[in-house]
């Protein structure tokens, strides 16, 4: 997430690629681990995982969803 935006962040929280829902095994696989910053975790990934959709902007101020109606 910072990384698109071209910011170098310190990565505090482990953030699960596909939402482990309490599946102990999905929770536990390492391929679905991913470090992010603790502001991008508890915002920008919780929104997106609640509303299906890819939040953000890149650098020039693009939406990152290529289904907002400015990338179409």
């Amino acid at each position: 997430m910072c990384e698109e935006q071209n910011k170098i962040v310190v990565a505090t929280v482990v953030n699960h690629i596909v939402p482990h829902k309490g599946d102990q095994s999905l929770f536990w696989d390492k391929s679905n681990w991913q470090a992010v910053c603790k502001l991008h975790h508890d915002s920008t990934i919780q929104r997106q995982e609640k509303q299906n959709i890819i939040v953000g902007c890149d650098e020039s101020g693009f939406p990152l969803n290529p289904d907002h109606h400015w990338n179409k």
